[in-house]
């Protein structure tokens, strides 16, 4: 009787938690309570990513960085709020780790450690991310005989791994979302005095109401989930300047469904045996963009986008000119190219509007550039709602980082 009271309090506190307008804002405060310190964004989409596993299309991430920058423990502050039972963690990519059968990996998140040289073959995480199956023909010995078995692992999954190197190899960066923790002085100071931090642990009956939350999702997650209309006008405006964001635009849009899934929590509370439809609401692109954008623009730039990296040293050269326009000899000079490289490269990041003339054309004029405003990943919220005149205004959604509700479109009028 005490067990199930017990168990009827944390299904409460978890149906709690998911009718928070706050959710990732909870999120983030247990999870720093959890030992995290800094690296909100990523702990987010990693969150997300968790949860996709229980969709048909899931995200996969690889968190990179150096060695020590704590990516590994980014991951397992995540995952102790995941239940074990929705987790296969695989420590050596051996052959023999991959046999399961039957729905041992299906709609699981798989955590891989540190992807390196030494770590063997990875190529089964690929087939359950690609084909969503894995099918391994094994040859054992019974008695005196061999026999051929026949091990079939059913996906789809959501993997999450982590590794030293900048890049994998192509095959496995075109199935995942590539994003990289932060390694600056600052965030080593935060976490030098977040090891003194005197805020109280997270408890025991507190990670086994987030086990609760995920359960409780697991249950709805079959619902389907439909994209509005209006979802075009993202895909057309959407950056589009690296092939990378072929992988990344389904990722948002998975961000996005699992943002709606959570939201569907605060309309309608009650499970059911019933299926109902979730609809995606311009407050779920709104509160996906504001957590995402930077994130996967940071990521695209650091993986190696071209135009993304002139843009930063055009930027980071004007600053130092007091915002003087920046050439070809400046900026070859700065990345140690040649001037027929640095010309090139302004002339196409110019193009890509990563970057715009500065100076008037003039015969014998050096061509000088300035950086273009911060670019993103897809469009402003409160910029895309104008174009939508059939949505209904204002719409409002919690900013997790700041705990502020933001408003956009025309405020609700008081009534006196």
């Amino acid at each position: 009787m005490v067990k199930k009271v017990k168990n009827e309090v944390v299904r409460e506190e978890a149906l709690g938690l998911l009718q928070d307008d706050n959710f990732f804002g909870e999120f983030l405060k247990d999870v720093e309570r959890s030992g995290l310190v800094g690296e909100e964004r990523n702990a987010i989409l990693l969150y997300i990513a968790a949860i996709s596993a229980l969709l048909s299309h899931p995200i996969n991430v690889i968190v990179k960085g150096l060695s020590s920058a704590g990516k590994n423990f980014l991951v397992t502050r995540v995952l102790r709020l995941i239940p074990e039972e929705a987790t296969r963690e695989i420590t050596s990519s051996s052959a023999q780790a991959w046999v399961y059968g039957d729905t041992a990996f299906q709609h699981k998140i798989v955590y891989l450690q540190e992807r390196n040289d030494s770590a063997g073959a990875i190529h089964p995480v690929r087939l359950l991310i690609s084909e969503g199956r894995l099918v391994r023909i094994v040859t054992a010995r019974e008695g005196k005989n061999f026999v051929t078995k026949r091990f079939v692992a059913e996906g789809p999954i959501a993997s999450i791994s982590t590794t030293t190197k900048n890049r994998l190899e192509v095959d496995d960066e075109t199935r995942h979302v590539s994003v990289w923790v932060d390694e600056s002085a600052q965030q080593t100071r935060r976490v030098m005095q977040g090891y003194l931090s005197r805020e109280a642990p997270l408890f025991d009956h507190e990670i086994s109401v987030w086990h609760e939350v995920h359960r409780l999702i697991a249950e709805r997650a079959s619902w389907p989930i439909m994209l509005p209309d209006w979802f075009d006008l993202v895909a057309d405006r959407a950056y589009a300047g690296n092939v990378a964001a072929r992988r990344y635009f389904p990722a948002f849009v998975e961000t996005v469904r699992v943002i709606a899934l959570i939201r569907s929590f605060q309309e309608n509370p009650e499970l059911g045996k019933k299926r109902a439809m979730i609809s995606v609401d311009f407050s779920d692109y709104a509160l996906a963009a504001t957590i995402l954008d930077r994130v996967f623009v940071d990521s695209l730039r650091r993986g190696f986008d071209a135009n993304l990296e002139t843009r930063l040293a055009v930027a980071t050269l004007a600053k130092e000119r007091s915002g003087a326009g920046v050439g070809v000899a400046e900026l070859a000079a700065s990345l140690n190219i040649s001037d027929t490289q640095a010309y090139r490269r302004l002339q196409n990041a110019a193009e890509a509007g990563m970057i715009a003339r500065s100076n008037a054309p003039a015969k014998n004029n050096s061509k000088l550039f300035l950086p273009t405003p911060r670019p993103r990943f897809v469009p402003r919220p409160e910029e895309l709602l104008q174009e939508i005149p059939s949505l209904k205004t204002p719409v409002e959604f919690i900013n997790p980082f700041t705990g502020e509700q933001v408003t956009l479109g025309p405020a609700k009028e008081k009534r006196a």
